[in-house]
């Protein structure tokens, strides 16, 4: 397809009838309309080339605005050469060059029939295209006759194909208009800018294939699928580079409050695609890139209107909805001329109408860039002036500010200091550069303070290290007893999260020495739950002075005393939090109420805490949310969302340098163990680190531990048990020196008998599985002691074995852990296989295989399916994903339930009872191992139609509300197998 008829197959297809009519008789005129850049030269050269083809003769002429005073000059570009009007070019030029009066002389009726007859005689021999490109510059003798010939070819052979540029001023404009009343409306074709459809093929045919998918959306993004510069920006690019040449002036981080709209340059840059930013210090070749374009373009601006230029820069700087008074202020002009030049602007199609933004991108970064860049700043200055007076949102007068090269009032910095704090949360980045530009630019001695505050709160956000670096710094400086106490805390907080937790303590027992006496009793209250939360986090059970009851929790749970009791504590606790959601008191009531058994209850609030820490917006603090409900997520069994969030939170940690601080570890614990459910055994081995495993000087943090635990077992998969020993043994010696014996808090004990075993010492490995059955049988919650039962069935044989594993799946079947389930019936399957009972181990097998495959614990189903084989069974290959578990009409029942039908809707299409509509559902919910339709979508997409269940004995009918209510006679005159699987 030639690269002109991108996009344009309609308009190809009228000009080509257009064309067949001529060859038969019948002439005809047709007008090509469109914006700049829209492809109407290259339609009209496709029309030529087709005419040619055809046999026609084809005479063409191209109208300029310099030529304009040159008399019959189109109309001589058309017909000079054509044998039939050479002979009388010399009178006739003589003749319209008299002057009449003092005013040019018009062509008089003879001269402009005899031009007529000269161009029907030639169509008598052979049919002619005559081709106008740019019919607005024509000049006014000529337009005159293309006017008179276009009322004269219904019964010529002549096809007049001309073309016009919307919004550029005509010759005359009286003649134009006239010119187009005559064209009938389908001869009449209107082309915009390509289709985002069209605009992709063209790109990718003009780049092609070695290119990526990101960079041709970005190149169609940043020219608003315009032909022309489209074209121009892929053959002016350099070698790889495919995105809008646009300056990167001053902006937010990601330019999230650059004025709206996107069609800013700085913008523009950031939201077509992953590019480089271009800037004064680019080589010359790179900065000249379009340099053809832009004179285009600005060419057109001064033609368009006098202030067109002026205007069209002035909303390059504004980029978004135009203010027409806005305008005129910053361009010193009346505000009557201002909106005259944005209608001219509009309808030549450099502003969208709706909203008076630039249409194309590239063109508003093209003009910005022509800006002289003390003029620019200027203009960003005077725009956040204008704008502040007028009430706009301050992130838009700051986004203006940051551009501004002098901040000469006081209102400047204050503002960019409040939009900073008001934005250092969501964008940390875009909140440090609104910082430093205030204080680069001077801020007031009171406020000095407030501003390395904000920037330390900035640098969290962006590189934890160096925050604590700024904060040791600046609670180094002399401040009030209460301003200390305030640094002091804070600095704490940061050490707290980058592990060093001796740093933390001594910081804040420094700041009591140095305030004793002098402060009031706030801010001592303040000091000591500090130094609480610090020795909590350092593995003390002594949360505060004023929270017996979390102490009591805490002494509980870690000796592992009546899980009960500790459930009721932590439930109470958490109904009604006594300590604010995210703190590090919160947190250890939430994990006493997970290791209690309550897993659901723990899911119900570690989902709120994600959503309040997203919606306050602090890295840290998301991170923390989002681990730690990858843990519990992992306790229920969740594979898939327990990667999702301790994956997001690894990589919200490695943004910010902190990815082996705090709850960093605790996530790609997460991974491994998910990893290792998953077989997937490359993976976690690409996880461990020995930098992170080894403790060396640096102290064995909570979350450390859980990484080295995750570490001992996936080297035993390694075939490395020993190596994992070592790991264990420093678990060991961090939870004796913090008093805890819990097995539910970490098994190490299970982990170890299981590397006893890789190392075929067994007598060893039964004495640490059986030692945690006895503290998981003190303790009391069904979970830990399924897992404790588990690992001391697999040390242990005979009948022995086969009563512990039957006892854990006993106790583990009711309790909301699945995947420990599933371990428990492969190891009572595997029991009853050495024992002789074939029967019963292919059923508990069976099992085994069903809740594997729906958890997606490939690792587990390949050991069940061996085993299965073994004991004489084989798998089903029907089963091999977690939707194929379902039976057809659980399937189908499910996919309706997940694009949002209610029950009675589903029976009501499906023509069966609601009690049949809900028993699928609840064998659908136990085979996906799920607790509720709002979790169907994870395995049927929404917007997906549903698979027709062929065991239906009707068909569904087309809508819900013509269907009949199925009732019992219903039920009843429907036979039961075309209800159920």
């Amino acid at each position: 397809m030639p690269k002109e008829l991108f996009g344009r197959i309609e308009e190809a297809k009228t000009i080509t009838e257009i064309l067949d009519a001529a060859r038969a008789g019948a002439g005809a005129v047709a007008l090509v309309e469109g914006i700049i850049g829209t492809g109407k030269t290259s339609l009209l050269r496709w029309a030529e080339h087709t005419a040619r083809d055809q046999g026609m003769t084809v005479l063409s002429a191209t109208a300029s605005p310099t030529e304009q005073s040159f008399p019959l000059g189109v109309v001589h570009q058309l017909l000079g050469t054509l044998p039939e009007t050479a002979n009388g070019w010399d009178r006739a030029f003589a003749a319209y060059g008299t002057p009449r009066d003092g005013a040019p002389a018009e062509p008089d009726y003879p001269l402009l029939a005899e031009l007529c007859a000269g161009v029907g005689r030639a169509a008598r021999r052979t049919p002619i295209l005559l081709t106008v490109d740019s019919v607005q510059h024509v000049d006014r003798p000529s337009l005159l006759w293309l006017g008179f010939l276009s009322r004269r070819l219904e019964n010529l052979p002549i096809v007049l194909l001309a073309t016009k540029r919307c919004g550029e001023p005509a010759s005359d404009q009286h003649l134009l208009v006239e010119f187009m009343e005559g064209l009938r409306p389908d001869r009449h074709i209107h082309l915009n800018d390509l289709s985002p459809s069209a605009a992709l093929d063209l790109a990718t045919s003009l780049c092609g294939h070695h290119h990526g998918h990101e960079a041709v959306d970005a190149l169609v993004a940043g020219t608003g699928g315009n032909p022309y510069l489209l074209t121009e920006q892929i053959r002016t690019g350099p070698t790889g580079f495919f995105g809008p040449l646009v300056p990167a002036g001053p902006t937010l981080h990601s330019a999230p409050f650059a004025p709206t709209g996107t069609n800013h340059p700085d913008g523009a840059g950031r939201s077509a695609g992953a590019r480089g930013d271009r800037t004064a210090g680019d080589p010359p070749d790179e900065q000249l890139r379009l340099q053809a374009v832009k004179e285009r373009i600005l060419c057109m601006l001064r033609r368009i209107d006098p202030y067109g230029l002026e205007i069209a820069r002035a909303a390059s700087i504004l980029c978004g909805p135009v203010d027409a008074a806005l305008l005129a202020d910053l361009c010193g002009v009346p505000t009557e001329d201002a909106c005259r030049c944005l209608g001219r602007l509009t309808e030549s199609g450099l502003l969208c109408p709706d909203d008076m933004k630039f249409r194309h991108p590239l063109l508003a970064g093209l003009l910005y860039q022509d800006i002289p860049c003390a003029e620019r700043a200027e203009l960003h200055r005077l725009a956040a002036r204008r704008m502040r007076h007028r009430g706009a949102p301050g992130e838009d007068v700051a986004a203006h500010l940051l551009r501004s090269h002098r901040l000469d009032e006081p209102w400047m910095a204050q503002l960019l200091m409040d939009v900073a704090q008001g934005v250092v949360e969501h964008d940390p980045a875009g909140a440090r550069r609104l910082i430093e530009k205030a204080v680069l630019h001077g801020v007031p001695e009171e406020q000095e303070d407030r501003a390395e505050a904000l920037r330390i709160q900035a640098l969290s956000g962006l590189d934890l290290p160096a925050a604590a670096r700024a904060m040791t710094a600046h609670t180094a400086t002399d401040a009030g007893p209460a301003e200390r106490i305030r640094h002091a805390v804070r600095l704490s907080d940061l050490l707290l999260r980058l592990d060093d937790t001796t740093g933390a303590l001594d910081v804040l027992e420094e700041a009591r020495r140095e305030t004793t006496g002098t402060l009031d009793p706030t801010a001592a209250a303040r000091l000591r739950e500090a130094v609480a939360q610090v020795r909590l986090h350092d593995g003390g059970h002594h949360p505060g002075e004023d929270d017996r009851l979390l102490r009591v929790l805490l002494l509980r749970t870690a000796a592992g005393d009546s899980a009960p009791a500790a459930r009721r504590i932590a439930d109470r606790l958490l109904s009604v939090p006594r300590a604010p959601y995210g703190s590090a008191r919160w947190y250890q009531a939430l994990l006493a109420q997970l290791w209690a058994g309550e897993v659901e209850e723990a899911r119900r609030h570690i989902d709120t805490e994600v959503g309040l820490a997203r919606a306050d917006g602090t890295t840290t603090r998301i991170a923390e949310a989002l681990a730690v409900r990858g843990l519990v997520q992992l306790h229920r069994g969740q594979l898939a969302r327990a990667e999702d969030d301790a994956r997001e939170a690894l990589d919200l940690l490695t943004r910010i340098r902190a990815g082996r601080f705090h709850v960093g570890p605790l996530a790609r614990s997460v991974l491994i163990d998910v990893a290792m459910e998953r077989d997937d055994v490359a993976a976690a081995d690409a996880l461990l680190d020995d930098d992170l495993l080894l403790p060396g000087d640096r102290p064995v943090t909570w979350w450390r531990l859980h990484l080295l635990h995750s570490a001992g077992r996936a080297l035993g998969r390694l075939g490395e048990a020993r190596r994992g020993l070592v790991l264990l043994a420093h678990c060991e010696e961090e939870l004796a020196r913090r008093g805890i014996v819990n097995p539910a808090i970490l098994p190490w004990r299970s982990t170890r008998a299981a590397l006893q075993l890789a190392c075929r010492n067994v007598p060893a490995a039964r004495r640490a599985a059986h030692e945690e059955t006895a503290l998981a049988h003190r303790w009391g919650a069904p979970v830990a002691l399924g897992r404790a039962l588990v690992a001391e069935a697999a040390a242990s044989s005979g009948r022995e074995a086969l009563r512990l594993a039957d006892r854990a799946v006993e106790l583990l079947e009711p309790t909301p852990a699945p995947l420990l389930f599933a371990h428990a019936l492969y190891a009572a399957g595997r029991a009853h296989r050495q024992s002789g009972t074939a029967r019963r181990s292919r059923e508990l097998l069976h099992r085994a295989n069903e809740v594997g495959i729906s958890l997606g614990a490939d690792g587990l189903v390949e050991a069940v399916q061996r085993e299965l084989r073994d004991a004489g069974g084989r798998p089903d290959p029907r089963k091999d994903s977690t939707e194929s578990l379902l039976t057809p009409t659980e399937r189908q029942v499910s996919e309706l339930a997940a694009r949002g039908l209610s029950n009675r809707d589903i029976a009501r299409l499906l023509q069966v009872s609601l009690r049949n509509v809900e028993s699928h559902l609840t064998h659908s919910y136990r085979k996906l191992r799920i607790s509720g339709r709002h979790e169907l979508d994870r395995f049927f997409a929404a917007d997906e139609p549903p698979v027709p269940a062929p065991v239906l004995l009707y068909q569904p009918r087309p809508t819900l509300t013509s269907a009949p209510a199925a009732g019992p006679a219903t039920a009843r005159s429907v036979p039961p197998g075309s209800r159920t699987a």
